[in-house]
């Protein structure tokens, strides 16, 4: 694992129950310090639900979830939020009355250094809209700002629910490039629909289905799986 023999996040035999309904069916996954992962599945697959598990939005209703050594189940979204992950949601959700820069600033913990805040605008490609509030940045754009903002936290794991929902195509290249750049430095696991993106990104994936994780791999192996291809292709 990189850096660190403790994995940064560890699933075991985590499920949630909606009354006679299972939404997430006994996932064991373990994620290394600095890995980038995608989720894939059908809608309903239950790719939401793990991430909301994990950042305590729901709680598991059996299972254990870890954050390097500590026990997360059930703890309050704020309190996970504080040891070091992040999430970043499908819909954007920016202070649209504030500029680019504000925004990473009021995102960062007290005492950031504003240098390392520019750095970041760099990173997440927004230097150019430094002053520019948010009410006025287009959706793409917002969407890596809320990327930035969640990065502005310093976590050590990051949630991304379809980070590229309404970019262009050259959006989504772009935000192929500065994720791959994140590798090493912090745990990232992205849901994603966009196969071509997932394809650029070229990141051992886990796919679900029904709850369940039918398969974890290289996307290249997993792209060649034929349980996969029934899921997609509706025969299964």
């Amino acid at each position: 694992m990189t850096g660190s023999s403790i994995p940064a996040l560890k699933l075991n035999d985590v499920q949630k129950h909606f009354g006679s309904f299972t939404a997430v069916k006994g996932v064991t996954e373990v994620f290394a310090p600095g890995e980038l992962i995608c989720v894939i599945g059908p809608n309903g697959a239950g790719k939401s639900t793990l991430l909301n598990m994990i950042c305590g939005t729901l709680r598991s209703s059996s299972g254990s979830i870890s954050f390097g050594d500590t026990t997360i189940d059930g703890l309050a979204p704020e309190r996970i939020a504080r040891l070091g992950i992040a999430r970043k949601f499908q819909v954007p959700s920016v202070f649209e009355s504030l500029t680019t820069f504000e925004n990473l600033r009021l995102a960062a913990p007290p005492g950031t250094d504003l240098q390392a805040l520019t750095l970041l605008l760099h990173k997440v490609h927004l230097a150019e809209d430094r002053d520019v509030r948010g009410a006025d940045l287009p959706h793409g754009k917002k969407q890596w700002l809320e990327i930035g903002m969640a990065l502005a936290m310093k976590p050590k794991v990051l949630l991304l629910d379809e980070p590229t929902a309404g970019l262009s195509v050259d959006e989504t290249r772009d935000t192929t490039r500065f994720l791959k750049e994140l590798t090493g430095q912090v745990t990232v696991i992205v849901i994603e629909h966009d196969m071509a993106f997932v394809r650029e990104l070229a990141a051992r994936t886990i796919v679900m289905h029904h709850g369940a994780v039918i398969a974890s791999g290289p996307f290249e192996d997993i792209e060649s799986n034929e349980m996969v291809r029934d899921v997609y292709l509706g025969r299964r």
